[in-house]
C-alpha cells in the first residue's frame, strides 16, 4: 500500500462522522436472479428482431407489465441495469450547425418580424408554408445497442436496413387551427407517373400553390415561406448578374439598364456599378400569391423556428421513425396518414406557441423597438425633467 493510500484512508477516518447514515446501494445486477436478467435481456431482443423503437420510459413500462421487474422500479434503476448487462443508447450520428449572421441577414430577421406583427395587427391569418421529405428506412440518431452482442447479430440492435431507402416528398400548409384543407400533398420522388413526380422544383410547386393552397385560403392571409430554391425563381425584370458574371455580360447589363460607364472601368468599378443599381428581387411565387389577394413574408436564411410548419415536421418524422417496422413503401404510406391525423389542431397550436416565443426572443436580442410619439425637451428650460432620456438612446 502507498503512503499516498494510507494518508488517504486517515483523512476519511478522521474527517468522516460516526452519526451520518451510510446510504444503502444503488441496486445492481446482484439484487435480479439469472432468470430476471435473462428475461430482461430476451425482451429487448425481442424488441431489435420487431424492429421497434423504444426510449427507456417504454421499456420500463413493458417490463413492468410484463411482469419482469416490480411495478416500484424507477426508470433510474433500469436504466443502471440495462447498462450493467451492457445496453447503451448510442448516437449514431451527429449533424452540427453554427450561423453566424451577417447585417442583411439581422435586418432581413427585423423586417419579417415586423411583417408579422403588423399582419396579425391587421387581422390577417398567418399561413406556414413548407415542404420536406420521408424515406422508407427512416431511423433514430439515438438507438439502444447490446454491446455484449456482435453488432452484426441481429440481437445487438434493432436492425435497419442499409441506406436512406425510397423518398417521399411532402408540401403543406397550415395555420395554428391545424393544416389547411386540401394543401397536404404527398408524392414519391423516384417516378414518372401523374401529375407530381421527381423531386420537388419551380413549376411542381407553383402548380401546388394554385391548384391546392390558393383556393383553399381565407382572405385576408398572409404566406410564411422560406428561401428554397424552388419557391425563389426570380421574374425576368429582377433577373441581374452576378458576382462571378463576366465583364462582357456585366458592360452588357449596365448599357441595358442606362447606367454611365467610365472609360476604361474595371471588372470590380463594373461590380460596385451594378450592387448600386441592382434591382430588388421579385420572385414569381411572390406575385401569383399577391394576385389570389394575399401577402408574402419571407424568413431570412438559417430561421426554421420561425416557421411553425419545421415544428410539425419534427413531431412527424417522431412518429415515422419509431413506428417503421417493415421499412417499405406502402408501410411508409400508411405510417405518414397516421402521423398527418395525429398532427391536429393541438399539435399546430402548440408548434405557432414555439415559433412566436422565438419571436419575442429575436424582438429583445435584436433590440427592436415600436414607433414613439417624439418627445421635444426645451433646452433653454431649467426644469429638472430635461435630464430625462429615452432608453433607446443609450443602448
Amino acid at each position: 500500500m502507498s503512503v499516498s493510500r494510507v494518508r488517504d484512508i486517515v483523512n476519511t477516518t478522521t474527517t468522516s462522522s460516526p452519526s451520518t447514515p451510510v446510504p444503502p446501494p444503488p441496486p445492481t445486477l446482484a439484487a435480479f436472479d439469472n432468470f430476471t436478467v435473462g428475461a430482461i435481456r430476451r425482451h429487448i431482443h425481442i424488441k431489435f428482431f420487431e424492429k421497434q423503437h423504444f426510449t427507456l420510459r417504454v421499456i420500463a413500462a413493458d417490463l413492468k407489465t410484463a411482469g419482469i421487474i416490480l411495478e416500484d422500479t424507477s426508470d433510474t434503476t433500469v436504466w443502471r441495469i440495462m447498462h450493467t448487462m451492457g445496453f447503451q443508447y448510442r448516437l449514431s450520428q451527429r449533424k452540427m450547425y453554427v450561423r453566424r449572421e451577417s447585417m442583411d441577414v439581422v435586418c432581413r430577421r427585423i423586417g419579417a418580424l415586423r411583417a408579422l406583427q403588423r399582419h396579425r395587427e391587421e387581422g390577417r391569418k398567418v399561413v406556414y408554408v413548407d415542404e420536406t421529405w420521408f424515406t422508407t428506412r427512416m431511423g433514430h440518431s439515438r438507438e439502444w445497442v447490446d454491446t455484449t452482442q456482435a453488432p452484426f447479430n441481429t440481437t445487438y440492435s434493432r436492425q435497419l436496413p442499409p441506406g436512406e431507402g425510397e423518398r417521399f416528398v411532402v408540401v403543406a400548409a397550415g395555420t395554428d387551427e391545424g393544416f389547411v384543407d386540401g394543401s397536404y400533398l404527398c408524392y414519391p420522388a423516384k417516378t414518372n407517373q401523374g401529375d407530381y413526380h421527381g423531386e420537388m422544383n419551380g413549376e411542381l410547386f407553383m402548380r401546388w400553390l394554385t391548384m391546392q393552397l390558393l383556393p383553399s385560403l381565407p382572405e385576408p392571409s398572409v404566406l410564411v415561406l422560406d428561401n428554397a430554391p424552388y419557391n425563389s425563381q426570380l421574374t425576368e425584370e429582377s433577373r441581374c448578374p452576378a458576382t462571378a458574371t463576366r465583364k462582357a455580360d456585366l458592360i452588357r447589363w449596365l448599357e441595358q439598364h442606362n447606367i454611365s460607364i467610365p472609360p476604361a472601368a474595371t471588372r470590380p468599378e463594373l461590380l460596385f456599378l451594378w450592387q448600386q443599381n441592382r434591382p430588388q428581387p421579385q420572385y414569381k411565387i411572390d406575385n401569383t400569391i399577391r394576385m389570389w389577394g394575399h401577402d408574402v413574408i419571407r424568413l431570412p436564411p438559417g430561421h426554421p423556428e420561425l416557421n411553425a410548419i419545421e415544428q410539425v415536421w419534427g413531431f412527424m418524422k417522431r412518429y415515422v421513425r419509431s413506428t417503421l417496422q417493415r421499412f417499405t413503401r406502402t408501410e411508409l404510406r400508411a405510417t405518414l396518414d397516421g402521423a398527418r391525423q395525429l398532427a391536429h389542431k393541438d399539435v399546430w397550436a402548440g408548434a405557432v406557441q414555439h415559433s412566436r416565443k422565438y419571436e419575442e426572443e429575436y424582438w429583445k436580442t435584436d433590440n427592436i423597438h415600436e414607433s414613439v410619439e417624439p418627445i421635444i425637451i426645451n433646452i433653454a428650460s431649467d426644469d429638472e425633467d430635461d435630464d430625462i432620456f429615452l432608453d433607446s438612446d443609450c443602448e
